[in-house]
């Protein structure tokens, strides 16, 4: 099977992460998208009229990471730290949460990372907190981890053991000048290694034994090459045979089904709403720069602002099984339940909210074929199922993506480092 070198499969962080790597140690590189552009899970929109650029998908730095900061330094990204002010709406009234990630951090710091796993639903039952508390933990885990927290490994949350986070540890930055620029930036490094990309074109099978693969499009074309590195998300490896986006793999590799089953792959709504002003700040007085309203019980139950930027957006957040409704469901029914919310939650006219309503900004990533949803998550007893993913299979398969990460997974950070250990592992 001759050809290339190496083949990648997904033009995400992953991708381009580990196909800049192979073009830097001598490798001739070719990445396949299915889409028409790369990102992957990161699509940033510039509506006209916006101070800011809209995120579609991944939005958050979490934490100092080294990596992703010191890509934006080298690529003049401008960076906003988040503000850590956290308001609850608790009979009927805006109040402050303090240390939200504190307690996140306490929580997996409880968590057993030995003995016989158990889902996080089990580990809050068993916590003695009030009952506020726990209904916190619970949305949180829920929302920030977008799993059915009965299903949720409580192994492969725990931090138990490890150093305290700090509070560099805990920041969360954003990428102010649109989280794009770090997609341009791993492509522009790639192809001035020598890489080769493709568009549109969708990977339909692999057909594989040692030291040589064959990847099919789906418009019939081949691509031989002596590896091949793939990066889709958790979803498509998991989208049943002969379904839109499936990979089918000749032969299949047994232990990829079996590190497939204990992972799962996460949902999430998420709607971004423009207005001509920022109407709730009447609603939060002596809380100007607020961050996050968290509204239990409600369909959009998360809010985050632009902060520290002064720009009127809301963006509202519900993950795990409260955001299976809304899959395939039209965008204006999104939009309607997500303004409905906000009258209710800060108690303004739905006559008003609406003329005061620029645009809105939302993608179904679980009804996406490229995605299958938002981000993944490890199921009970699934703990060292990302790291089984990660093992390369012999010499000539490698997977990547977040999804195959043990630590930080559902985040770019581990899509990239991921990408760049697949390629290590290719190169020697």
């Amino acid at each position: 099977m001759r050809g290339w070198d190496a083949v990648v499969v997904g033009a995400g962080a992953a991708g381009l992460a580990a196909a800049a790597d192979l073009a830097r140690g001598g490798a001739r590189v070719l990445v396949l998208e299915a889409r028409s552009a790369a990102g992957g899970r990161i699509r940033t929109r510039r509506p006209r009229g916006s101070a800011l650029p809209v995120e579609l998908g991944a939005e958050f730095v979490h934490g100092a990471d080294p990596e992703l900061l010191g890509l934006a330094r080298r690529s003049g990204l401008l960076v906003d730290r988040i503000p850590n002010e956290h308001l609850e709406l608790r009979a009927g009234v805006w109040r402050p949460v303090r240390g939200v990630w504190r307690r996140f951090a306490a929580a997996t710091r409880a968590m057993r990372s030995g003995g016989e796993d158990r889902s996080v639903e089990e580990f809050l039952a068993a916590r003695r907190m009030s009952p506020r508390d726990r209904r916190l933990l619970h949305g949180m885990f829920e929302g920030f981890e977008a799993a059915a927290v009965h299903r949720l490994s409580e192994h492969s949350l725990s931090t138990a053991g490890e150093e305290p986070e700090g509070e560099e540890d805990r920041a969360q930055f954003r990428f102010a000048s649109g989280y794009d620029g770090v997609v341009r930036t791993l492509e522009r490094d790639f192809l001035e290694a020598g890489g080769s990309v493709r568009y549109r074109a969708s990977v339909s099978a692999i057909l594989w034994r040692r030291g040589g693969v064959a990847v099919r499009t789906k418009s019939g074309s081949v691509v031989r090459a002596r590896k091949a590195i793939v990066t889709v998300p958790i979803g498509v490896l998991q989208a049943p045979a002969g379904s839109r986006g499936a990979i089918a793999f000749d032969p299949e590799p047994p232990q990829l089904r079996h590190a497939l089953s204990r992972i799962a792959m996460g949902h999430v709504t998420r709607v971004t709403l423009r207005f001509r002003e920022a109407f709730w700040k009447s609603r939060t007085p002596g809380h100007t720069g607020v961050a996050f309203f968290h509204a239990e019980g409600e369909r959009f139950p998360t809010w985050w602002t632009a902060a520290p930027a002064e720009t009127p957006m809301l963006t509202g957040w519900v993950g795990g099984p409260p955001s299976y409704r809304w899959i395939g469901a039209p965008r204006s029914a999104v939009v309607e339940a997500a303004l409905t919310t906000l009258g209710r939650i800060f108690r303004a006219h739905g006559r008003r909210l609406r003329q005061l309503l620029i645009g809105a900004h939302s993608h179904d990533w679980s009804a996406d074929s490229c995605a299958r949803g938002a981000y993944s998550y490890v199921l009970v007893d699934g703990a060292s199922a990302p790291a089984r993913l990660g093992r390369p299979i012999e010499e000539t398969l490698y997977f990547a993506g977040e999804g195959t990460e043990s630590e930080e997974g559902g985040t770019v950070q581990a899509a990239i480092r991921s990408g760049r250990r697949a390629a290590k592992q290719a190169l020697r």
